[in-house]
């Protein structure tokens, strides 16, 4: 019987039940950003293919779910090219890209929040002030801390958050909290 695996923070995973636990809830991000859930299954299935082919390691899980949703945010996007490559108005091109990215951010803003909540407290506070829209100086005064305070600890966190989580995660949430 052919066994194959995937690492994921040095420990491996069957992939058929990498494939089992995470299927249903990239088909229904896959759903969101095609229309169609019969379109969203087989590109899942093909990125889940290409998973299988390539054997990548991960850091860890939300690394590895980072990878995922690129991946099949990349493909829905190629697919929805392909399927309208009589595309040539660039309004309706970028309206494409928009709604990939809208359902982008969701997942990424769900991730970062639970990446988020393995930060100390304070720096936790001064993150979640950040994705508030609060700048530097607001979030400063609401802490009763100095700014060089408040940018040394997030930086401190991106640090952290990129180190834990890998580079697959930092970019996927780093374009939506600047």
């Amino acid at each position: 019987m052919l066994r194959h695996y995937i690492k994921i923070d040095g420990k491996e995973f069957a992939f058929k039940e990498i494939f089992k636990d995470f299927f249903v809830s990239q088909v229904y991000f896959a759903t969101k950003i095609t229309g169609s859930e019969e379109d969203a299954k087989d590109i899942v299935q093909e990125v889940f293919l290409k998973v299988w082919n390539t054997s990548p390691e991960f850091p860890n899980e939300i690394a590895f779910k980072s990878f995922l949703y690129i991946s099949t945010r990349n493909a829905c996007i190629d697919h929805l090219r392909k399927k309208r490559s009589i595309l040539t108005d660039m309004d309706q091109a970028a309206h494409l890209e928009e709604e990939a990215n809208e359902a982008m951010r969701e997942e990424a803003f769900r991730l970062l929040d639970k990446a988020i909540e393995t930060l100390p407290a304070q720096t936790r506070n001064i993150l979640k002030l950040t994705l508030s829209g609060n700048s530097i100086v607001e979030i400063a005064n609401n802490l009763k801390i100095t700014v060089n305070t408040v940018k040394t600890l997030k930086q401190r966190a991106y640090k952290t958050l990129r180190d834990k989580f890998g580079e697959m995660f930092i970019l996927l949430v780093f374009p939506f909290i600047h």
